[in-house]
C-alpha cells in the first residue's frame, strides 16, 4: 500500500535527497520529487497530481515566502504544507501559520522529529517542532506591544493601513505603487509615516505587529 505523497521545495539538492532518504526509510511515504525553485514547484503542481504534503523551505532564493504560501493555496488547495524554517526565523514561522501552513519544523530537528512532523501534517494535523515553538514563544514574549499601554492601536489613515497590509504580506514598493496608483516615493512616505506612528524600525517588527493584532491581509 502506498503512503502519503511528498514533494520538497528547497534550492539545495542535498536537502531534498536527505528528506527523501528519511521519509522513504519511515516506510509510509512516497517521495514524488524535489523542486529547486518556485518555477519548478509551480510546474510540478500544474502538470502532476498535487501531493498530500509539500515541505517548503522558508528561504528559497528570489522568492517572497508570504507570496508563495498564498499562491500554494491556489496551486495545491488539497495539499498540506510543512514549513521548514531556520532557527532564527521566528516571525517567518508565525507568518506561515497565519498563511495556513499546517506545520512548522526547525532545520535543526532530528530525523525522528521530521518524520513525526511530516506524518502529522500529511494527515491534516498541526505540528510545531519543539525548537520552533520555543523560539516563537520567546519572540512573542519579547514583543514591545504586549503591555496594555502599548497594545493600544494608534490611529492610521485608511491609506497607511492599506500600505501596511500590503507590506506585511510580501508586496514590493513598486507592486504597491501600481496597485494603489501612486508613486513608489509616495509609498515610501506612507511606510515611514506608519512605522513612526507605531514606533517600529524594521519590516520584521511591522510583520510582528500585524500578526499580533490580526491585521494581515487574507489575499
Amino acid at each position: 500500500m502506498k503512503g502519503k505523497t511528498v514533494l520538497v521545495a528547497d534550492d539545495f539538492p542535498v536537502v531534498g535527497m536527505g528528506l527523501q532518504k528519511i521519509l522513504e526509510g519511515a516506510g509510509d511515504f512516497e517521495f514524488k520529487g524535489a523542486a529547486g525553485s518556485v518555477y519548478a514547484l509551480r510546474s510540478f503542481l500544474f502538470n502532476q497530481k498535487a501531493p498530500d504534503l509539500i515541505v517548503v523551505d522558508s528561504n528559497i532564493p528570489h522568492c517572497d515566502i508570504s507570496e508563495l504560501l498564498t499562491n500554494l493555496r491556489d496551486w495545491a488547495p488539497m495539499s498540506n504544507i510543512l514549513l521548514f524554517c531556520a532557527a532564527d526565523e521566528e516571525f517567518t514561522a508565525l507568518l506561515g501559520l497565519k498563511k495556513g501552513v499546517r506545520g512548522v519544523i526547525s532545520k535543526c530537528a532530528g530525523a525522528d522529529e521530521i518524520v513525526k512532523a511530516c506524518r502529522t501534517v500529511a494527515h491534516g494535523g498541526t505540528y510545531v517542532s519543539g525548537v520552533a515553538a520555543e523560539k516563537m514563544a520567546h519572540y512573542i514574549s519579547e514583543s514591545p506591544f504586549v503591555t496594555e499601554e502599548k497594545s493600544r492601536k494608534p490611529f492610521l489613515s485608511a491609506r497607511e493601513f492599506m500600505v501596511m497590509r500590503k507590506l506585511t504580506t510580501g508586496n514590493s514598493l513598486s507592486q504597491i505603487a501600481r496597485e494603489l496608483n501612486i508613486s513608489p516615493k509616495t509609498v515610501c512616505t506612507y511606510r515611514e509615516r506608519l512605522m513612526a506612528k507605531l514606533g517600529i524600525k524594521t519590516l520584521a517588527g511591522l510583520i510582528r505587529y500585524a500578526l499580533q493584532n490580526d491585521i494581515l491581509a487574507d489575499d
